[in-house]
């Protein structure tokens, strides 16, 4: 019984001397390889939560570029809005300005031709400060369409003109009536449309030591003159009309004679220096 216990206990010793050491290594190993597998989780966690924090980055980016890009669109389609309104406002304008010819035009409508210098002279056309010929004055006076049967125009003086000069044309600048728009107030210069026989009138006011002779010209050839001589003592006004035949492109004027003139023309509410004209046939 002894001799059993002890070859007993013998083999529990050999068997705890030859195989316990290889059971503890196979348990270290196996907790060293389940520790790399966790270490490569976790490896493998932190990358992906890197490239979520990369993608997150990326969605930013766009979202950021995509605002501003809507941004830039919206703004440069409010550019191109207020373009496109300020030339209808343009547009708007011109067609109102076009209505208004339009309505007077209720017949056919004649064009005149261009302009060309009618007769020569060695006159010269002046005012306060410049000299120019008649056929300066006649091309820088642009061609109108104007309708056959309406032709008239009235205009005066806006303030006291100086008149002390020799073939000074008038420049009757306030137009109330200008139907086919054949009175120039620029230049003062009424051009026939087309030809007939025409009306034409006019006042001059003068006062104080000033007198004046004036001239109707229609191609110009004088075809009337008025005169007055206030003398000191009166402050009136003087008018004259002519009935002439005009041809079509025919330049007709005030303006004041070679001689017999000097001082001011008077134009106020209290009395107006005139020009009208009109077509009869």
């Amino acid at each position: 019984m002894a001799s059993l216990k002890l070859i007993l206990t013998l083999l529990c010793l050999y068997f705890v001397l030859n195989y316990f050491p290889l059971i503890c290594s196979a348990e270290i190993t196996e907790n060293v390889y389940g520790n790399q597998d966790l270490k490569f989780a976790i490896q493998k966690i932190n990358e992906l939560q890197k490239l979520v924090r990369a993608q997150d980055d990326r969605i930013s980016t766009l979202e950021k570029d995509h605002s501003e890009s809507k941004e830039h669109a919206v703004t440069d389609l409010q550019k191109l809005v207020k373009k496109q309104n300020n030339r209808i406002a343009q547009l708007e304008k011109r067609i109102k300005e076009l209505e208004t010819v339009v309505k007077a035009e209720e017949y056919a409508p004649v064009e005149t031709k261009g302009y060309t210098l009618l007769s020569k002279t060695k006159d010269f056309l002046a005012n306060s400060t410049d000299h120019f010929t008649r056929k300066e004055r006649l091309l820088s006076i642009q061609p109108s369409v104007v309708p056959v049967d309406m032709v008239a125009f009235f205009a005066y003086l806006s303030s006291m003109t100086p008149a002390s000069v020799a073939h000074y044309i008038f420049k009757f600048d306030i137009v109330v009536t200008n139907v086919g728009n054949a009175y120039h107030p620029h230049m003062g210069t009424f051009i026939a449309p087309r030809s007939g026989l025409y009306v034409f009138t006019w006042t001059i006011r003068v006062n104080s030591n000033s007198y004046q002779t004036t001239e109707l010209v229609v191609n110009n050839n004088v075809v009337n003159l008025l005169h007055f001589n206030p003398n000191n003592n009166v402050d009136g006004s003087v008018s004259s009309t002519a009935v002439v035949h005009a041809n079509q492109g025919d330049d007709v004027l005030i303006r004041t004679n070679a001689d017999h003139h000097t001082g001011n023309v008077e134009s106020n509410p209290w009395g107006r220096s005139s020009f009208a004209g009109w077509i009869l046939i």
